[in-house]
């Protein structure tokens, strides 16, 4: 027994023991230890007493002894291929009961080798070393199949292992692992394994090991190992901050990536000509040489430019390091045969170290010793600076004579020395990284074409430097690149495109450093800058490799079966209930006989809508051809994980591992399935057909029925030469409204709310509403019009009666607009042209109406008919029912002129332009309507057949359905939206301001003349006056606003629920055309003389 901080024994203790292979400490100094060799036996050392007792009867050595948290005493029986337990709270020795193995060595799940070290965690989870099978393997509580963890056949294997002998966990449940044959200590990290110590093959040496049997860390994080063919103790110190380096090693995550675009962060103008030399400290400081003026440029962190440049009497430095206390250590040798120190107390340089070549490397480790790599002389020097005189330098590396054997260099350029004093050489011109280890003159090559691991091939390492986690960075200057070494050999991190002055390349990089935060700063030389990597830690994957649950099942042919996505056929599918007991990042891997493809959903999983709920999905991230998610789940959710296959219809096993902070939860979802029923057919050229959609305006369809006597989940799928479309209706399909109960569809359509009448139009607002739209759903088929709904019935009733009125006004005031004393100014002859249009406009409304209605009850109506009533019609009733409403506003405007200039009006020249006027509009609103004679067609489908029965026979009647409808591209669609709002608020803004200025323009200006009178008071004389000529566009006004008021809505229009409103608006657009009389001919005492006039001459020059 050893105390702490004691190398000498403390305390010795002899038993009637022999061979013993383990022991355990308690917490309260009780020693178990392994007498089953010779005694078949565990004895107890009762600290309390200094006696031996015996707990355990065993028939084999204990090659591992454990206590758990329930007291209960492991053994690991290597001869016997067994781990057996024994509760400690007996008072008398009880018989084993088996913990994990037959007994019968072997490989299955349920069975171990020569199994040696063993630990239980606090969840009595059981680890075993499964020597001979050369693998990790877990049994959780009451369970007899293990799962391997590491090693031959893991679910995650990523390090092979010969005859593991010891195992231990750390507190966030890291594995560490002595693999015996292979002489190390290896440890789980976030994604793999990687090796601690011993980790370049058997030896003596201090960071070498030779048969190692088991290990245990002190409270330091410091590990103890049996370094049995050494016949020594090895203690291997925790790297942390205690050795205060100068320098920054991250600890980078195993995907780490850095942007491949770099920044700029010194271009030649500070830098200069070929920078060599760089260094960033902890304080993230950055140093770099100009060569060109023999300076050392100096940025704080966060600095854009050099915060100082320190001058000194140095030639060519191609290397530079800088000490925790801020004194640096700059190359001098190429002129001047030294290595200068530059102290930061005094500011002065003073010569540190004699070399008679270049330094292209240099480098102070944790024992205040000085290296430099002399590049012409092929060797790595050394110097001790604690000394406190120059004393000749000492050999680490290289015999100073040009070769390739293990202890010649050829041209060394990069070196770094590690704490453990093992010094890493770039041996440039033999393409390789050497590792020389403490004390050693032959080295091993680490990276290159002759590494024990051969995955790189190397061109000139010019710069090397070690993360923490011991993992290779070197800059290439031959390939103009930096790589990394990782669980699985070397990857390109950034310059991977070749040499060039790209952001992404580089051009002879001669060395790197990192700064705290992982980013990485580069001498670009040949591209004379400083390029700036940034380290992107987002693509981290941060969850923990610690097995909370495995899962094992197997896609069958009576597994149900989903459509992934459209590209892919159908698949079968298991689904798996997710939950967790604790917020975190959780890794889920696959592993089996299928090419696995997994999902993981929020809530539940719909397998008719695959995309619903979907948060994250893979194919073959994982290992070989198995998916690997990585995700954060929440303990509120649950979730459901899907495993599928990337082929179609694949089966066999699979199995997932998780991997995460605690425990999961994994409860299957799915049931067997069994084909129930099959169903063949075609469609042909015969198969009725129907408007699926606007775009497919024409598909030919089948109905089937369908009838199930179990209530439950069913799947339906086709399996056909053409590319099918599947719908499911709740208990009728209408083909004429295939939106109208449906269910659910294959490529997951619905009908939109913004689609208006028809499903095959494509307007979306009410600005664009016709009368087809409005009335479509709501006419019956081949149904006469007494049988039609209220609805129809009415609008029939209404339009005849507007007609009438309207034919009446347009009559009455053509006669009136006709007489010579209406024509005085320009009103009349705009009123006498609209009372013409107003005519035309009502009676291409009940065209209109009787043609929507009359084609839509009768099927019989020529096609050639519908053709070109579909075509013309609306853009022709829109025509004049736009040129009305301009017309009427061009009097308006005439009006709010007349009252502005007063006596000056010139009537001759509102007449002329009235001509001008009546003459252009139409061609111009025509213009801005040509667009829909283009696009509107009419789409004929047949809906299907009804058989009727004769007194002679049975016959077949097709329906068929017609749908007058417009198609715009996104464009023109955009063009008619402005031209309809054009048309309707043009007239409504003219109206308004027309009326608005007669009112109150007037009265301005008689108050103006008048100032007697209060404005209130000229305002009501200014109405009185000229009422008869405000009245019309208040009028006009007050009926355009409701068609305005709709069109305006926000949102999508639903004629279903608001029939009326929609239909209402549209009738009182109209009324204008039949109140013309009303509203221009009766309140104007002028226009009323000329009325009479008309009349009497119409009487007189009518015979009686």
């Amino acid at each position: 027994m050893l105390d702490e901080e004691n190398s000498k024994s403390a305390n010795i203790i002899f038993g009637n023991f022999s061979q013993a292979n383990s022991l355990f400490v308690t917490s309260n100094g009780d020693i178990y230890i392994d007498d089953g060799y010779d005694n078949g036996q565990v004895l107890k050392w009762i600290a309390e007493t200094n006696l031996f007792v015996t707990v355990m009867n065993v028939n084999s050595s204990c090659f591992g002894l454990f206590v758990d948290v329930k007291n209960t005493l492991y053994c690991s029986m290597s001869d016997r291929h067994q781990v057996v337990k024994i509760s400690l709270s007996d008072s008398a020795i009880t018989s084993n009961s088996v913990a994990a193995g037959t007994g019968i060595e072997g490989s299955a799940s349920d069975q171990l080798n020569l199994p040696r070290g063993i630990f239980v965690d606090v969840n009595l989870d059981l680890y075993v070393a499964d020597c001979e099978n050369d693998r990790i393997q877990l049994f959780h509580p009451e369970g007899l199949n293990g799962i391997t963890v590491a090693g031959n056949k893991s679910l995650n294997p990523t390090i092979a292992l010969d005859c593991p002998s010891g195992i231990t966990l750390d507190a966030e449940k890291y594995l560490f692992i002595v693999d015996y044959y292979n002489d190390r200590i290896v440890a789980s990290s976030l994604n793999g394994f990687r090796c601690l110590v011993g980790c370049y093959g058997k030896g003596s040496q201090s960071n070498q090991l030779n048969s190692p049997f088991s290990m245990s860390f002190d409270g330091s994080g410091n590990m103890f190992v049996i370094d049995q063919w050494n016949f020594r103790i090895q203690k291997f110190l925790l790297m942390n901050d205690s050795f205060a380096l100068s320098f920054n090693q991250p600890r980078f995550c195993p995907t780490a990536t850095w942007n491949s675009n770099g920044i700029t962060f010194a271009n030649q103008s500070i830098v200069g000509l070929i920078p060599r030399a760089i260094f960033v400290n902890t304080h993230n400081k950055i140093y770099i040489t100009n060569q060109e003026k023999n300076g050392i440029l100096m940025w704080d962190e966060e600095s854009s430019n050099p915060t100082n440049i320190i001058s000194g009497n140095f030639n060519q430095s191609s290397s530079l390091f800088v000490a925790s206390n801020g004194d640096i250590y700059i190359d001098d040798g190429e002129k001047n045969g030294r290595v200068q120190k530059w102290v930061a107390e005094t500011n002065n340089f003073i010569s540190v170290m004699n070399v008679n070549s270049s330094c292209y490397g240099l480098f102070v480790d944790i024992k205040n010793t000085l290296y430099c790599s002399m590049y012409y002389h092929h060797q790595v020097v050394k110097i001790s600076l604690s000394d406190s005189a120059i004393t000749s330098n000492s050999v680490a590396a290289g015999t100073g004579i040009e070769g390739s054997d293990s202890n010649q260099l050829s041209s060394p350029r990069g070196i770094f020395v590690d704490i453990n004093l093992d010094l890493y050489v770039a041996d440039c011109s033999n393409n390789r990284v050497q590792l020389f280890q403490s004390k050693e003159s032959n080295s091993i090559t680490v990276a290159g074409y002759t590494s024990l691991n051969p995955t790189i091939t190397l061109d000139c390492p010019s710069g090397i430097t070690l993360d923490a986690e011991k993992y290779l960075f070197i800059v290439e200057i031959g390939n103009s690149r930096i790589v990394v070494s990782g669980l699985n050999g070397f990857r390109c991190l950034v310059g991977c495109s070749g040499a060039a002055s790209q952001s992404s390349q580089l051009n002879y990089p001669f060395s790197f450093s990192f700064d705290g935060s992982g980013n990485m700063f580069v001498t670009d030389s040949f591209n004379n800058r400083i390029q700036k990597f940034k380290y992107l830690q987002k693509y981290c994957a941060n969850t923990l490799s610690v097995l909370q649950n495995t899962y094992s099942s197997s896609l069958t042919k009576y597994n149900q079966i989903y459509y992934r996505d459209c590209d892919k056929q159908n698949v079968y599918y298991e689904s798996i209930q997710v939950k967790v007991i604790e917020t975190g990042d959780y890794t889920f891997r696959s592993s089996g006989d299928i090419d696995s493809y997994g999902s993981i959903y929020k809530k539940r999983f719909n397998p008719l809508d695959p995309s619903e709920n979907l948060v994250t999905t893979d194919d073959d991230t994982g290992c070989s051809i198995q998916f690997q998610l990585d995700i954060n789940l929440d303990v509120n959710m649950t979730y459901v994980l899907v495993v599928t296959t990337y082929a179609s219809k694949d089966t066999g096993d699979f199995s997932i591992v998780v991997l995460g902070k605690n425990k999961v939860d994994l409860k299957s979802l799915s049931t067997p399935v069994n084909t129930q029923f099959i169903h063949s057919s075609s469609l042909t050229v015969d198969s009725p057909t129907y408007c699926r959609d606007y775009q497919v305006p024409q598909c030919h369809y089948e109905t089937s029925q369908i009838y199930v006597n179990t209530k439950g989940l069913y799947v339906l799928w086709s399996e056909s030469s053409i590319n099918t479309y599947g719908y499911i209706y709740k208990n009728d399909f209408n083909p004429l409204k295939p939106f109208e109960n449906l269910l659910l569809s294959n490529d997951g359509s619905k009908q939109s709310s913004c689609v208006i009448g028809d499903h095959c139009n494509f307007y979306i607002k009410g600005i664009g509403l016709t009368l087809d739209d409005i009335l479509r759903d709501e006419l019956q088929l081949n149904t006469v019009l007494n049988n039609q709904s209220f609805s129809i019935k009415l609008s029939a009733g209404l339009t005849i009666i507007m007609f009438i009125a309207g034919l009446i006004s347009s009559i009455l005031s053509f006669v009136t607009f006709r007489h010579k004393d209406s024509q005085q100014v320009g009103c009349g002859m705009y009123l006498l042209t609209s009372s013409i249009t107003s005519l035309l406009a009502i009676s291409m409304f009940i065209v209109k109406f009787w043609f929507v209605v009359l084609t839509h009850i009768n099927a019989s109506t020529s096609l050639s008919v519908l053709r070109e009533g579909c075509i013309y019609i609306e853009p022709i009733l829109k025509l004049f029912l736009y040129l009305d409403g301009w017309l009427n506003a061009c009097v308006a405007t005439e009006r709010a002129v007349h009252v502005f200039k007063g006596v000056q009006f010139n009537k001759q020249k509102s007449k002329s332009i009235a001509r001008g006027t009546i003459l252009i509009l139409p061609f111009c609103i025509f213009g801005t309507l040509v667009h829909q004679f283009v696009y509107r067609k009419l789409f004929v489908y047949k809906a299907g057949s009804d058989r009727i029965d004769t007194s002679t026979t049975n016959e077949y009647i097709t329906k068929r359905y017609v749908s007058c409808s417009t198609h715009y591209s996104s464009s023109v669609q955009h063009y008619n939206t402005a031209v309809l709002f054009l048309h309707l608020v043009g007239p409504f803004i003219v109206n308004l301001f027309s009326a608005l200025f007669i009112i109150f323009g007037g009265a301005r200006q008689r108050s103006l003349a008048r100032t007697n009178q209060t404005f209130k008071e000229h305002v009501q004389e200014q109405f009185r006056e000229h009422k008869q000529l405000i009245i019309s566009p208040i009028v006009l006004l007050v009926l355009s606003i409701p068609r305005l008021i709709i069109s305006l809505l926000p949102g999508c229009v639903k004629i279903s629920e608001n029939l009326w409103l929609y239909l209402g608006a549209y009738f009182i657009s109209f009324t204008p055309s039949i109140l013309i009389f009303l509203i221009f001919v009766l309140p104007s005492e002028l226009y009323m003389k000329a009325f009479k006039q008309s009349i009497v001459y119409i009487r007189r020059r009518t015979p009686s």
